[in-house]
């Protein structure tokens, strides 16, 4: 990932005209681009089964569940609150970095005016995060 990140600093460099010192941040920001490592994050947050399950609440083969005040504890706590996913247990890298897990976590680390965005239209979610990944530049 890291190699494929300097490569898109180098064509966003050649695109500006920019030196190798200068930061090239702002110059994302000029030409309405976000990083890798953002995009990556955006078209997991996307995928159709965290959509599916925050619409219809279904899944194929997957284990993802809201969390709730009655499944993890007696009392009230954060996460509860905050619509968060909770992923399924993984043992091994290779599950704990599948795009069901991951996206839970990249999920929950989402804002809560994104996770109340009407998820009947695909478009406004992917507006609304692409301007949330957007924004941190």
């Amino acid at each position: 990932m890291s190699e494929l990140l300097r490569l898109q600093n180098k064509a966003i460099r050649i695109i500006n005209n920019v030196s190798l010192h200068d930061h090239i941040t702002p110059h994302y920001v000029n030409l309405d681009l976000i990083k890798l490592p953002d995009i990556v994050k955006l078209y997991i947050c996307q995928l159709h089964v965290l959509y599916d399950h925050l619409i219809d609440e279904k899944l194929l083969n997957y284990t993802l569940s809201l969390v709730s005040v009655s499944e993890q504890h007696n009392y009230a706590t954060r996460s509860a609150s905050l619509q968060h996913l909770h992923p399924s247990f993984s043992r091994i890298n290779i599950k704990k970095f599948c795009p069901t897990v991951i996206g839970c976590y990249y999920w929950n680390d989402l804002p809560l005016s994104i996770h109340t965005v009407t998820w009947q239209q695909e478009n406004i979610l992917k507006k609304a995060l692409y301007q949330y990944y957007f924004a941190q530049y």
